[in-house]
């Protein structure tokens, strides 16, 4: 099956005026969310630490989270006019710095918005700057916002390192942002799964797939969307998106799209994003033999992803989109690409995404 690759509209202009709050609302649930994580080549087991190791690490941590504050900003913001999903609005969100030298700031896409965006980011000493939108991704919850730094006259900006791959299970966190509007909040938490599918906040409204999510026990509440998820070393390894309202659950987006995006934005390149408008979903093996998939074929896939639980599925493609032409249907379980077995979001999206124009063989 040959599909050709399209590009999706990405918004990258400078122009853009800024946005949102975070996002809590009781999220769906059905039996590919309750995965257990299992250990591969791309997720490594953890090592287990004794309690005094633990107690050990407390000084460290203070000093991880003092050295960080001066990367993260509140974001104040609204939305003047109602746009695609989005609803005319004010509110409270959290952004970090990632590129003090340029004033890019990371934050998520549902802050951002999707239309016109008004807003300031209030700095760790009290300092306000106006921001504004410049990337807003056009399917994953994340985007920049961009500041003068010139406009910051007295305190010493830090820039937050961006390591996707550093999100392992087992780690402990720290989530560090405007929790509930009080401008600074450090919350503690633990990964507990780095292959949840994305979570569902129900229709109406903004749902970010095609991708992994992290999930932590850690009760935050509105405001600390776009929060940095920092790692004992002080490096972001994800970004606080959603979580459910009646849990001590919260959901991060893995950093590895955005890592890429930021490249290409610093750079003054646009951000190239691919799409066969098919959306996938990932399902645990004893799920996809239900589909039909041929025992020879989930041993190949076992033997060449060792510690792989199961295999990314179709479960919406769009009609007369490059998928539907190339006749791919509901239901089908993706095996390889271009002779790649492909069982992981962030494989699928590099092919996707460094193919704009090609043709890919699935």
């Amino acid at each position: 099956m040959v599909e050709k690759i399209n590009e999706m509209d990405v918004d990258s202009s400078q122009n853009s005026t800024f946005s949102k709050r975070r996002r809590t609302g009781l999220v769906s649930s059905n039996i590919n969310d309750d995965i257990n994580v299992a250990h591969d080549a791309e997720h490594p087991a953890v090592s287990v630490v004794s309690d005094v190791t633990a107690l050990k690490d407390v000084p460290k941590w203070q000093e991880v989270t003092e050295a960080t504050l001066g990367g993260i900003v509140a974001v104040r913001a609204s939305q003047p006019i109602s746009f695609d999903t989005d609803y005319v609005t004010c509110f409270n969100a959290t952004g970090f710095i990632i590129d003090a030298e340029r004033g890019i700031i990371l934050t998520n896409r549902h802050v951002v918005g999707a239309g016109p965006f008004v807003g300031e980011a209030i700095m760790y000493d009290h300092e306000e700057v106006e921001v504004r939108g410049i990337y807003r991704d056009p399917i994953h919850d994340f985007g920049f916002l961009q500041f003068d730094p010139s406009r910051v006259k007295y305190m010493k900006m830090v820039e937050i390192p961006l390591a996707p791959e550093h999100a392992r299970v087992g780690i402990d966190v720290r989530i560090i942002g405007n929790d509930a509007g009080e401008k600074l909040s450090i919350l503690a938490g633990s990964v507990s799964r780095i292959d949840r599918n994305a979570p569902d906040y129900g229709t109406y409204t903004y749902n970010d797939f095609n991708t992994f999510y992290i999930q932590s026990a850690s009760n935050l509440s509105g405001g600390s969307s776009g929060s940095p998820v920092i790692d004992i070393h002080g490096r972001a390894v994800a970004l606080q998106a959603g979580g459910r309202t009646n849990e001590a659950t919260n959901f991060f987006l893995p950093l590895d799209r955005v890592k890429r995006a930021y490249e290409f934005i610093k750079e003054g390149k646009t951000v190239p994003r691919g799409t066969v408008q098919v959306k996938f979903t990932y399902s645990p093996f004893d799920d996809v033999r239900r589909l039909g998939l041929p025992e020879e074929t989930e041993a190949m896939v076992r033997r060449i992803r060792p510690g792989g639980i199961g295999m990314l599925v179709a479960v919406t493609v769009l009609p007369d989109g490059p998928g539907s032409v190339a006749g791919l249907e509901e239901g089908d379980v993706l095996v390889s690409i271009n002779g790649e077995v492909v069982t992981h979001f962030v494989t699928l999206e590099g092919m996707l995404d460094d193919n704009v124009g090609s043709e890919l063989k699935l």
